[in-house]
């Protein structure tokens, strides 16, 4: 009872398995359709040559145990090919899939640093400006003094001859210029904070990590370069995939013993052989009759 639990559960994953070895070659061979219907050709075609790949190791062990020398050798050519074809289709799969991840993952780190280093610039640029007031204090004070009669004289600092004339009109020059300091470092404190936004949601995406922590543990252990530590995981996934979805079905089959099957024909036969006469038998009489 309890083995037959784990062989049915084992046979539920190993389905599971076949299942999602399915649905990476569709998905890859899809990929590769110059259409959507060439598409869809190329990823049926990559279903059923994987499906086939999950049954033919059984069909070629009773091939076999039939005595069909040849038909075993014709499966067993077949599979070859299917498994490279899977293999191929898986291996691309997975190492397309790790490497849009890590670009993906790549380029919010770099959105990120891009950010960050705006961030300091206009930190320190509105740092750097000169001590200023609010804008609509300035605008005041410039429009108080617009009102006074050394404005008029002056025809608006266009004409500033005398001493009193030519300090009031570099006051209101000061003033501009303290405007334009406070327009600017308005418009420095609105990026900032922008600035600030896109730092927040970038982190909040996940940028600011590694890009493939599990490459870079192995990179870190190993001393190989990460470009080949991602490929061989993507290999590594790509073939313990296929290996399951070609022989779970042939691993977890249960087939009967020699002893109990040459016992099986051996009953058989005697079996056969008291029947017949008494076939025989009774088929004179009928033969007779008739």
């Amino acid at each position: 009872m309890l083995r037959s639990f784990w062989t049915i559960l084992a046979t539920g994953f190993t389905l599971a398995v076949i299942g999602l070895s399915m649905a990476m070659n569709f998905a890859f061979g899809y990929a590769l359709g110059t259409s959507e219907i060439n598409a869809r050709i190329l990823g049926t075609l990559s279903v059923a040559c994987d499906g086939l790949k999950a049954f033919l190791p059984v069909l070629i062990a009773w091939q076999w145990a039939d005595g069909r020398r040849l038909a075993a050798a014709a499966g067993a050519l077949l599979f070859a090919l299917l498994l490279a074809y899977g293999a191929a289709s898986a291996i691309g799969f997975a190492a397309e899939n790790r490497a849009a991840l890590a670009g993906t993952r790549d380029n919010r780190n770099s959105l990120l640093e891009d950010a960050a280093a705006q961030l300091a610039t206009m930190q320190m640029r509105l740092s750097a400006l000169p001590a200023h007031r609010l804008p609509g204090v300035i605008d005041a004070d410039i429009a108080a003094a617009r009102k006074d009669r050394a404005w008029d004289a002056t025809r608006g600092c266009t004409l500033a001859t005398l001493p009193a004339s030519r300090e009031f009109c570099k006051r209101i020059d000061q003033l501009t210029g303290e405007l334009a300091v406070s327009a600017e470092a308005a418009a420095l404190a609105a990026t900032i904070e922008r600035l600030h936004a896109e730092v927040r949601q970038a982190k909040e995406a996940g940028a600011g990590t590694e890009p493939d922590p599990q490459a870079r543990a192995i990179t870190q252990l190993t001393g190989l370069d990460i470009g080949n530590v991602r490929s061989g995981l993507a290999w590594l996934l790509a073939i313990a995939v296929e290996a399951i979805s070609a022989f779970g079905l042939f691993a977890i089959t249960r087939r009967a013993p020699a002893a109990s099957v040459d016992a099986q024909r051996e009953s058989d036969s005697h079996s056969q052989w008291r029947l017949a006469p008494r076939s025989a038998a009774h088929a004179q009489p009928r033969g007779w009759r008739l």
